[in-house]
Protein backbone atom coordinates (compact mmCIF):
# COMPACT_ATOMS: atom_id res chain seq x y z
CA UNK A 1 0.00 0.00 0.00
CA UNK A 2 1.40 3.36 -1.02
CA UNK A 3 -0.61 5.43 1.41
CA UNK A 4 1.61 6.09 4.44
CA UNK A 5 -1.15 7.33 6.74
CA UNK A 6 -2.09 4.66 9.22
CA UNK A 7 -5.18 3.93 11.29
CA UNK A 8 -5.19 2.13 14.63
CA UNK A 9 -7.39 -0.92 14.08
CA UNK A 10 -6.78 -3.32 16.96
CA UNK A 11 -6.19 -2.47 20.61
CA UNK A 12 -3.37 -4.01 22.64
CA UNK A 13 -5.91 -6.23 24.43
CA UNK A 14 -7.26 -7.63 21.16
CA UNK A 15 -3.75 -8.31 19.89
CA UNK A 16 -2.52 -10.01 23.07
CA UNK A 17 -5.59 -12.21 23.49
CA UNK A 18 -5.65 -12.99 19.77
CA UNK A 19 -2.11 -14.38 19.96
CA UNK A 20 -2.88 -16.21 23.20
CA UNK A 21 -5.83 -17.85 21.47
CA UNK A 22 -3.96 -18.49 18.21
CA UNK A 23 -0.88 -20.08 19.79
CA UNK A 24 -3.03 -22.16 22.15
CA UNK A 25 -5.18 -23.31 19.22
CA UNK A 26 -2.13 -24.38 17.19
CA UNK A 27 -0.73 -26.36 20.11
CA UNK A 28 -4.16 -27.92 20.71
CA UNK A 29 -4.44 -28.88 17.03
CA UNK A 30 -1.00 -30.48 16.92
CA UNK A 31 -1.36 -32.42 20.17
CA UNK A 32 -4.98 -33.33 19.42
CA UNK A 33 -4.19 -34.76 16.01
CA UNK A 34 -1.25 -36.66 17.50
CA UNK A 35 -3.70 -38.56 19.67
CA UNK A 36 -6.29 -39.20 16.96
CA UNK A 37 -3.98 -40.31 14.15
CA UNK A 38 -0.49 -41.40 13.17
CA UNK A 39 0.51 -38.62 10.75
CA UNK A 40 2.13 -36.62 13.56
CA UNK A 41 3.68 -39.56 15.42
CA UNK A 42 7.14 -38.19 14.65
CA UNK A 43 6.44 -35.30 17.03
CA UNK A 44 5.90 -37.56 20.05
CA UNK A 45 9.50 -37.25 21.35
CA UNK A 46 9.01 -33.47 21.66
CA UNK A 47 6.25 -34.06 24.21
CA UNK A 48 7.63 -37.16 25.91
CA UNK A 49 5.11 -39.42 24.17
CA UNK A 50 1.33 -39.30 23.91
CA UNK A 51 0.85 -38.92 27.65
CA UNK A 52 3.01 -35.80 27.61
CA UNK A 53 1.16 -34.51 24.54
CA UNK A 54 -2.14 -34.79 26.39
CA UNK A 55 -0.73 -32.84 29.35
CA UNK A 56 0.37 -30.08 26.98
CA UNK A 57 -3.02 -30.30 25.27
CA UNK A 58 -4.81 -29.57 28.55
CA UNK A 59 -2.42 -26.75 29.48
CA UNK A 60 -3.02 -25.15 26.07
CA UNK A 61 -6.77 -25.51 26.59
CA UNK A 62 -6.50 -23.54 29.85
CA UNK A 63 -4.58 -20.77 28.06
CA UNK A 64 -7.16 -20.69 25.26
CA UNK A 65 -10.04 -20.34 27.70
CA UNK A 66 -7.97 -17.79 29.61
CA UNK A 67 -7.65 -15.60 26.52
CA UNK A 68 -11.44 -15.53 26.24
CA UNK A 69 -11.92 -14.83 29.94
CA UNK A 70 -9.41 -11.96 29.91
CA UNK A 71 -11.15 -10.37 26.93
CA UNK A 72 -14.57 -10.56 28.55
CA UNK A 73 -13.35 -9.24 31.90
CA UNK A 74 -11.09 -6.41 30.69
CA UNK A 75 -12.90 -5.11 27.60
CA UNK A 76 -16.33 -6.76 27.36
CA UNK A 77 -17.77 -4.03 25.11
CA UNK A 78 -15.03 -4.62 22.52
CA UNK A 79 -15.69 -8.36 22.42
CA UNK A 80 -19.47 -7.98 22.40
CA UNK A 81 -19.15 -5.51 19.51
CA UNK A 82 -17.14 -8.11 17.56
CA UNK A 83 -19.72 -10.82 18.31
CA UNK A 84 -22.60 -8.56 17.32
CA UNK A 85 -20.99 -7.60 14.02
CA UNK A 86 -19.95 -11.18 13.23
CA UNK A 87 -23.55 -12.38 13.44
CA UNK A 88 -24.94 -9.34 11.55
CA UNK A 89 -24.51 -10.58 7.99
CA UNK A 90 -25.57 -7.93 5.45
CA UNK A 91 -26.32 -7.90 1.73
CA UNK A 92 -22.94 -6.28 1.11
CA UNK A 93 -21.28 -9.11 3.03
CA UNK A 94 -23.00 -11.60 0.72
CA UNK A 95 -21.83 -9.62 -2.31
CA UNK A 96 -18.32 -9.63 -0.86
CA UNK A 97 -18.33 -13.44 -0.94
CA UNK A 98 -18.84 -13.31 -4.72
CA UNK A 99 -15.54 -11.46 -5.06
CA UNK A 100 -13.76 -13.57 -2.45
CA UNK A 101 -12.54 -16.36 -4.80
CA UNK A 102 -10.64 -13.75 -6.81
CA UNK A 103 -9.26 -12.18 -3.62
CA UNK A 104 -8.23 -15.59 -2.29
CA UNK A 105 -5.97 -16.23 -5.29
CA UNK A 106 -4.56 -12.69 -5.27
CA UNK A 107 -6.69 -11.15 -8.04
CA UNK A 108 -7.82 -7.64 -7.19
CA UNK A 109 -11.52 -6.80 -7.54
CA UNK A 110 -13.55 -3.82 -6.38
CA UNK A 111 -15.37 -4.75 -3.20
CA UNK A 112 -18.83 -3.70 -2.05
CA UNK A 113 -18.61 -1.32 0.96
CA UNK A 114 -17.74 -3.32 4.08
CA UNK A 115 -17.91 -2.62 7.81
CA UNK A 116 -15.08 -2.93 10.34
CA UNK A 117 -15.11 -6.67 9.58
CA UNK A 118 -15.74 -7.71 5.98
CA UNK A 119 -17.81 -10.70 4.90
CA UNK A 120 -14.82 -13.05 4.83
CA UNK A 121 -13.69 -12.02 8.31
CA UNK A 122 -17.21 -12.56 9.60
CA UNK A 123 -17.29 -16.07 8.15
CA UNK A 124 -13.95 -16.86 9.76
CA UNK A 125 -15.16 -15.39 13.06
CA UNK A 126 -18.29 -17.54 12.97
CA UNK A 127 -16.24 -20.66 12.22
CA UNK A 128 -13.95 -19.97 15.17
CA UNK A 129 -16.77 -18.93 17.52
CA UNK A 130 -18.90 -22.00 16.83
CA UNK A 131 -16.06 -24.53 16.61
CA UNK A 132 -14.37 -22.98 19.67
CA UNK A 133 -17.56 -23.19 21.73
CA UNK A 134 -18.15 -26.84 20.76
CA UNK A 135 -14.51 -27.75 21.40
CA UNK A 136 -14.45 -26.10 24.82
CA UNK A 137 -17.69 -27.69 26.01
CA UNK A 138 -16.93 -31.15 24.62
CA UNK A 139 -13.30 -30.94 25.76
CA UNK A 140 -14.28 -30.10 29.33
CA UNK A 141 -16.64 -33.10 29.41
CA UNK A 142 -13.90 -35.38 28.08
CA UNK A 143 -11.36 -34.02 30.57
CA UNK A 144 -13.40 -33.64 33.75
CA UNK A 145 -16.02 -36.37 33.35
CA UNK A 146 -14.62 -39.08 31.08
CA UNK A 147 -16.61 -41.79 32.81
CA UNK A 148 -20.00 -40.26 31.98
CA UNK A 149 -19.18 -38.54 28.68
CA UNK A 150 -21.33 -40.00 25.85
CA UNK A 151 -19.27 -41.67 23.12
CA UNK A 152 -20.65 -39.35 20.42
CA UNK A 153 -18.89 -36.39 22.09
CA UNK A 154 -15.49 -37.68 20.95
CA UNK A 155 -16.15 -37.67 17.17
CA UNK A 156 -17.92 -34.32 17.52
CA UNK A 157 -14.82 -32.91 19.22
CA UNK A 158 -12.56 -34.20 16.44
CA UNK A 159 -14.91 -32.99 13.69
CA UNK A 160 -15.00 -29.44 14.99
CA UNK A 161 -11.24 -29.49 15.54
CA UNK A 162 -10.88 -30.25 11.83
CA UNK A 163 -13.35 -27.48 10.93
CA UNK A 164 -11.57 -24.97 13.17
CA UNK A 165 -8.15 -25.99 11.86
CA UNK A 166 -9.17 -25.63 8.21
CA UNK A 167 -10.59 -22.18 9.00
CA UNK A 168 -7.39 -21.24 10.84
CA UNK A 169 -5.21 -22.35 7.91
CA UNK A 170 -7.26 -20.20 5.53
CA UNK A 171 -7.01 -17.29 7.98
CA UNK A 172 -3.22 -17.63 8.26
CA UNK A 173 -2.85 -17.74 4.48
CA UNK A 174 -4.93 -14.59 3.98
CA UNK A 175 -3.29 -12.72 6.86
CA UNK A 176 0.32 -13.60 6.11
CA UNK A 177 0.74 -14.84 2.54
CA UNK A 178 -1.97 -13.42 0.28
CA UNK A 179 -0.54 -10.28 -1.43
CA UNK A 180 -3.87 -8.44 -1.23
CA UNK A 181 -4.49 -9.01 2.46
CA UNK A 182 -1.12 -9.74 4.12
CA UNK A 183 -1.02 -6.23 5.56
CA UNK A 184 -3.48 -7.43 8.19
CA UNK A 185 -0.70 -9.47 9.83
CA UNK A 186 1.01 -6.21 10.82
CA UNK A 187 -2.28 -4.89 12.19
CA UNK A 188 -2.47 -7.83 14.57
CA UNK A 189 1.15 -7.24 15.66
CA UNK A 190 1.47 -3.45 15.75
CA UNK A 191 -2.22 -2.55 15.86
CA UNK A 192 -2.28 -0.14 12.94
CA UNK A 193 -3.01 -0.52 9.24
CA UNK A 194 -2.80 1.78 6.24
CA UNK A 195 -5.65 4.16 5.59
CA UNK A 196 -5.68 3.02 1.96
CA UNK A 197 -6.25 -0.59 3.01
CA UNK A 198 -9.24 0.41 5.12
CA UNK A 199 -10.67 2.49 2.26
CA UNK A 200 -10.38 -0.44 -0.15
CA UNK A 201 -11.48 -3.23 2.18
CA UNK A 202 -13.69 -1.57 4.81
CA UNK A 203 -15.06 1.51 3.06
CA UNK A 204 -18.40 1.56 4.89
CA UNK A 205 -16.67 1.66 8.28
CA UNK A 206 -14.11 4.19 7.03
CA UNK A 207 -16.73 6.62 5.72
CA UNK A 208 -19.42 6.21 8.37
CA UNK A 209 -17.39 5.65 11.52
CA UNK A 210 -13.80 6.80 11.06
CA UNK A 211 -14.48 9.97 9.07
CA UNK A 212 -17.56 10.65 11.23
CA UNK A 213 -15.48 10.48 14.40
CA UNK A 214 -12.80 12.74 12.91
CA UNK A 215 -15.49 15.27 12.01
CA UNK A 216 -16.91 15.17 15.54
CA UNK A 217 -13.45 15.63 17.04
CA UNK A 218 -12.73 18.61 14.80
CA UNK A 219 -16.05 20.24 15.69
CA UNK A 220 -15.80 19.66 19.45
CA UNK A 221 -14.58 22.65 21.51
CA UNK A 222 -10.94 22.55 22.54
Amino acid sequence: MSNKKRIMRFSALVRVTHWMYAISFIVLAITGFMVTGSALDWLEPLFGGLVGAMVVHRIAAVFLMGSIAISLIVRPSEILSWLKESFAFTENDALFLLTFPYKFVGMKRELPPQGFYNGGEKINSLIQIISGAVLIVSGLFMWLAPGITPMWVYPVHVTFMVIGTVGAIGHIYLAALNPLTNETARAMIMGDISEQYMIENHRQWYEEVYLGKKKEDSESPA
